[in-house]
């Protein structure tokens, strides 16, 4: 017989909803897939405007300072001089909130504790040999990100700016050796505040899903000096003006939190 029997229809039934399941599951793990190497392709593609991000850090400094002095009375009133001692860093860390504008500007502020040794220096007679001393920098901080790049797009070049402001540095207790066998004094200096400008060269890199590693460096400088005005027993109580501008490369990392 031509005709179709109810039994082989009955029979082909099963096939073709085998058939039409398989597709579907097929279409829905290709879509799927699709998904997961969009997300892998553009893993930034979630962050952007109005996003804010929270970070730790640390990193390592070449640092110095200039010191200028001059003599404002006594028995150094007129000499000038300058010395540049280098600042080795012992310990340092930073934390950051930040906010982004658009999808590549972000602003934010940073709070940044270090701590240095100072070489001996000595910008007029007198040596000044300092103990280690701790600096605090509150910082505006600027980021503008270039698109994204790698063979899995998750590192993310960025450019910047920071404007950081220092307050008051205490010294504590500094040495004051004088030449000629003129006994040691011990004097305490605390320098006033001052302002930094830095420009930052760096990479983000997606870890995972709102968690980046950051790496780069910034050259930072003093815009205004740390001044005081020094009084030195040991030579009568000469009194000598003292500037100090300090300036150095930071290489720095950290992890930032995007919220």
């Amino acid at each position: 017989m031509n005709g179709s029997t109810p039994r082989a229809e009955s029979g082909r039934a099963p096939q073709v909803l085998g058939l039409l399941l398989a597709t579907l599951s097929l279409t829905s793990c290709a879509t799927i897939r699709e998904l997961h190497v969009d997300e892998l392709e553009d893993p930034w593609a979630e962050v952007g405007a109005g996003d804010l991000s929270l970070g730790v850090g640390s990193g390592w400094a070449f640092y110095s300072a200039e010191v200028e002095a001059e003599g404002t009375g006594g028995a150094l009133f007129g000499e000038t001089g300058t010395d540049r001692p280098t600042l080795m860093p012992r310990y340092g860390g930073a934390v950051k909130l930040g906010r982004y504008f658009t999808d590549d500007v972000a602003l934010g502020l940073v709070v940044e504790h270090r701590n240095f040794e100072a070489d001996p220096v000595m910008p007029l007679d007198a040596e000044l040999v300092a103990q280690p001393f701790s600096t605090n920098h509150f910082l505006v901080t600027g980021r503008w990100f270039l698109q994204p790049t790698g063979p899995s797009r998750r590192i993310r070049p960025f450019l910047g700016l920071d404007l950081g402001y220092v307050p008051e540095v205490d010294f504590g207790p500094v040495d004051v050796n004088y030449p000629d066998d003129v006994p040691s004094d011990r004097i305490n200096i605390v320098g006033s505040d001052y302002w930094t400008l830095a420009p930052v060269v760096g990479a983000s890199y997606m870890l995972q899903p709102g968690l980046s590693l950051d790496v780069g460096a910034f050259y930072e400088f003093a815009i205004t000096p740390g001044e005081d005005t020094l009084v030195l027993p040991g030579l009568g109580g000469a009194t000598v003006d003292v500037e100090v501008w300090a300036e150095g490369l930071i290489l720095f990392f950290g992890v930032n939190w995007i919220l």
